[in-house]
């Protein structure tokens, strides 16, 4: 084939993230609304992302053949030129690797050679072209720079294909962002539906029971994920910048121990929660009925609405693999509404705390539910987004956080 002689990149990309656009927008309404986010976007991320070819011009000779060629189209000249004289010759095909989406072979990037390429073939790994010589005179310093022409007219063409498909694949998660935030708004107003129901939280004005001086933060899916089974209807939520509003008290009062440590090395999970309340009760206003956040069982930290679970909290002590997977499995049943919040504060007793840090998060993203890492150690939290399978569609916001513990 005639590398890089088939349609320009502009026109290619662009009917990509045509056909992407399309499908977003015949997207069902109703299954979108019940289907997770993380799933639709990574789902659209990965259709839309095209693998660049990344060419290794470290060239090898794949195949040496002898072959008969025609004198007049090697370095021997025949006295009768027109004449058609044949000569035995050789023919070297030299290959090299790349990795890459094989069809990009055929796209004309936007800065090409007019003098044009050597014909190749292509494997989903390695790119080939052949040269061929008259054995009588055959000249090594010429093969050589012919092979190298040719190589160097490749990588260069590879290069600025290259240049083009990152920019796209860049500026393609931007715009299937803005077409999923446009899809959902067309949809909650096709299906007339109310907006989002946020919990009525209000902050209070009284001052926290402790303070500790913080830092506020600075400003491929091979298929459609699977939509929730009940038909869409809005449900309580609770507000993301309140949800972290939430994960930085937890993270004041775990240094506040991890600070003055004495007070609190003979308490055990519960008493330790009763800490967490109130300080999060000190930051929140009681409702008509009694306080925001409220305890259920032994180290649960809760904000119920309409008898469900909307944000829970666990505190435990680390205790190996198997602990930490069970404490994960208790926190995700008892989430039951779509974009649930929940987090696990976790205290370590041991020396070896990064080393711990290192393992939850590769039991969190080793987790069947797992779907996307959204941060990974700010400011001491790590958050992701979960799917359980038996709640498709449904989200749920896992925050874990590690401290130091004192050990009597």
């Amino acid at each position: 084939m005639k590398p890089f002689s088939g349609s320009d990149s502009h026109s290619y990309l662009t009917l990509v993230m045509s056909r992407i656009r399309d499908e977003i927008e015949e997207y069902d309404n109703d299954k979108f609304l019940r289907s997770s986010k993380t799933e639709i976007e990574t789902y659209f991320f990965d259709k839309a992302y095209i693998d660049p070819i990344v060419l290794n011009d470290q060239y090898f000779i794949s195949n040496k053949s002898g072959i008969v060629i025609d004198a007049r189209d090697s370095f021997i000249r025949s006295s009768l030129y027109n004449k058609t004289i044949k000569v035995a010759g050789t023919r070297l095909v030299i290959s090299m690797s790349y990795t890459g989406d094989r069809k990009l072979w055929e796209i004309r990037p936007s800065v090409f050679s007019l003098s044009g390429y050597p014909d190749i073939t292509t494997t989903d790994s390695e790119v080939s072209f052949s040269i061929s010589f008259a054995d009588a005179n055959a000249n090594t310093d010429q093969i050589k720079r012919e092979i190298e022409s040719n190589v160097k007219s490749l990588a260069e063409a590879s290069a600025s294909l290259r240049h083009d498909i990152d920019s796209y694949n860049s500026h393609a998660i931007k715009q299937i962002k803005t077409l999923l935030e446009q899809k959902h708004n067309k949809a909650i107003n096709a299906t007339n539906t109310i907006e989002q129901l946020g919990i009525p939280i209000k902050r209070s004005d009284k001052p926290p029971l402790y303070s500790v001086p913080t830092v506020r933060r600075k400003s491929p899916a091979s298929h459609l994920p699977k939509p929730a089974l009940d038909k869409f209807k809005a449900e309580p939520e609770l507000d993301s910048e309140e949800y972290e509003y939430i994960l930085r008290i937890i993270n004041s009062m775990s240094l506040v121990i991890e600070r003055s440590p004495l007070p609190f090395a003979n308490l055990n999970e519960e008493a330790i929660r009763t800490f967490f309340l109130l300080q999060l009760n000190g930051h929140y206003e009681g409702s008509a009925t009694g306080e925001t956040f409220n305890a259920s069982g032994k180290t649960d930290i809760l904000i119920r609405v309409d008898n469900k679970n909307v944000f829970i909290a666990e505190c435990k002590f680390w205790r190996g693999e198997a602990s930490f997977n069970k404490a994960i499995d208790q926190i995700l049943g008892y989430l039951s509404w779509r974009d649930s919040k929940c987090a696990l504060i976790i205290f370590n007793k041991s020396k070896n705390t990064s080393s711990v840090k290192n393992k939850m998060n590769e039991i969190i993203t080793g987790r069947k539910e797992f779907r996307k890492t959204v941060y990974a150690d700010k400011e001491g939290i790590s958050q992701y987004i979960l799917v359980k399978d038996t709640d498709p569609g449904k989200e749920i916001t896992l925050s874990s956080l590690l401290f130091d513990f004192p050990d009597t």
